[in-house]
């Protein structure tokens, strides 16, 4: 005999309407995974992505920090799932008032066309406004054209499965349908089970960003200049932006004499390109992380395209514009540094898509965020200009003094032996040091958790200034046990502040920073 509290529960959640829910979700299925292939041929919006971006571009850039630092890119899978759930529940709920409705309106066609008709006016004049695409979606991707018919389409195709549902399957049922305390039990263990497969399956998909680690120093000594489809990829869209390239333009505006228009084609025949090898690495990289990869940029020195557009004396920060609505800054000064460019081709082939083609900006010696990808605009302006991620609050400081904002921090990663590797012998520790452009003097190795330090060997010549540099340390263990292993680098700062901080710090606001170390484990 059930407790009067746990009758009067059931009681009414017999009474809730769940076979209209049910079909409800049902239908809604269909209508968004619709939007989702329009979405994907760039004639519709998906409005859990709208949902994400919006979310993305909103949260706090601490708050954003920690999700980075424990999920990595699983936050956004995450997000994903929980924008997914909440417009697939939202037709279910749209389906409770059918019956009510029905009995008063009296014609099924009517009914139909409200369904079809007051979902999508609900999506297109209040929900996407509210997420920050526009009124009519005029601010989409898709435009409001691809706006409408995306959500008219898919709200009458989940009228159309609702209508079968409610009214061709319910007619056949008259007697109705009943949940009884065997089958609601029976769900419930069945949505437990679903609910702890999806949790398993997203702790193998939502996990922290994985260490920098080579098989062998041979084979970090290979892969010295990074595959194109192993270089880092971090996008803050759930969605990457297709470029047509023939289309493209790069537009020179704001405080200039002459604004100017560039074609794909008018910047590849130029005869001003240049090469230039830069290692990048994300601001949001953990001490030892995996982001960060190192190519081989070809495009036109962006200080060329300015002096060809002639720089008012009032501009002192370029800010960038992107396809996908992303915007950064950076002082003129370093906008107009030689080895800055717009880059066309990386590692000698056409810059990839997911690479920001066809055409990024590279800003040597910055975190991956100021290298704006699938760039359209370049806008001289008057006073710092911060944009997507430094509205956030990302490298909005000036650490250590002197050094410019959004400066890659002196670090060293140890990259082989793996961590807790059991290694036996002698051992060649190896890995990658990296100071921005300002070059690495040298590295330091301790093998007895940072007690005493050695000097690593470098190799010579670096790749360039702008590059990481490859180091190695032969060791010998002395004898069984687990050592850690600490490594440390120092720059060419002038004046000499050189050292690697070694006080460990998150990767929030100004990049991470500490010493990396691993264990290794010698039989004994």
């Amino acid at each position: 005999m059930l407790p009067p509290v746990f009758g009067r529960l059931w009681a009414r959640i017999k009474r809730f309407p769940w076979y209209r829910f049910a079909a409800g979700v049902v239908a809604g299925a269909p209508g968004l995974a619709l939007t989702f292939f329009m979405r994907l041929s760039g004639i519709g919006v998906f409005l859990p992505e709208v949902a994400v971006d919006f979310t993305v571009g909103r949260i706090p850039g601490n708050v954003e920090s920690f999700f980075i630092r424990t999920m990595g890119e699983g936050a956004k899978l995450l997000a994903l799932i929980t924008s997914l759930t909440i417009f697939l529940l939202t037709p279910g709920f749209y389906a409770l008032p059918y019956r009510w409705i029905e009995k008063r309106v009296r014609n099924r066609w009517i009914v139909f066309a409200l369904y079809g008709l007051v979902p999508s006016a609900i999506v297109l004049f209040a929900v996407l406004p509210i997420l920050g695409a526009g009124f009519l979606g005029s601010l989409s991707a898709a435009g409001t054209t691809g706006a409408v018919v995306s959500q008219v389409l898919s709200a009458f195709l989940s009228a159309s499965i609702m209508d079968y549902f409610l009214v061709d399957v319910a007619s056949r049922h008259p007697e109705g349908f009943s949940l009884s305390r065997r089958q609601f039990i029976v769900a419930v263990g069945v949505l437990i089970a679903a609910a702890a497969v999806t949790v398993t399956g997203l702790t193998t998909l939502v996990t922290r960003p994985a260490r920098l680690v080579f098989a062998s120093v041979q084979e970090m000594v290979s892969k010295e200049i990074t595959p194109n489809d192993e270089f880092y990829v971090v996008t803050k869209n759930l969605i990457d932006p297709e470029v047509d390239r023939a289309s493209w333009r790069l537009g020179i505006d704001g405080l200039v004499a002459t604004p100017a228009s560039y074609s794909l084609s008018d910047l590849a025949q130029r005869t001003d390109s240049q090469e230039e090898l830069a290692t990048l690495e994300c601001v949001s990289n953990e001490v030892g992380g995996n982001l960060i990869s190192t190519a081989r940029w070809t495009g036109i020195p962006l200080a060329n395209l300015l002096a060809a557009a002639g720089v008012t004396p009032a501009a002192d920060w370029v800010a960038f514009t992107c396809a996908d609505g992303y915007t950064v800054g950076v002082p003129l000064a370093k906008a107009t540094n030689p080895s800055t460019m717009v880059a066309l081709q990386m590692n000698r082939d056409s810059l990839p898509s997911k690479h920001g083609g066809p055409a990024r900006i590279i800003v040597p010696g910055l975190y991956g965020m100021f290298h704006a990808k699938w760039v359209t605009r370049v806008t001289l302006v008057q006073g710092a200009f911060f944009g997507f991620w430094q509205q956030k609050g990302w490298t909005n400081s000036e650490f250590a003094g002197t050094k410019e904002r959004g400066a890659i921090r002196t670090t060293a990663i140890i990259a082989t032996p793996a961590y807790n590797a059991v290694v036996s012998g002698p051992v060649t520790i190896g890995g990658v040091a990296l100071a921005g452009d300002r070059g690495i003097k040298r590295v330091e190795v301790s093998t007895d958790g940072g007690a005493s330090w050695a000097v690593a060997t470098l190799k010579t010549p670096p790749l360039s200034n702008l590059t990481w540099v490859l180091w190695t340390f032969n060791w010998t263990p002395p004898g069984g046990g687990s050592y850690r292993i600490v490594a440390r680098a120092f720059d060419n700062s002038v004046p000499p502040d050189d050292a690697q901080q070694s006080v460990p710090a998150p990767p929030f606001p100004d990049g991470a920073a500490g010493y990396d170390s691993i264990p290794l484990l010698v039989p004994g």
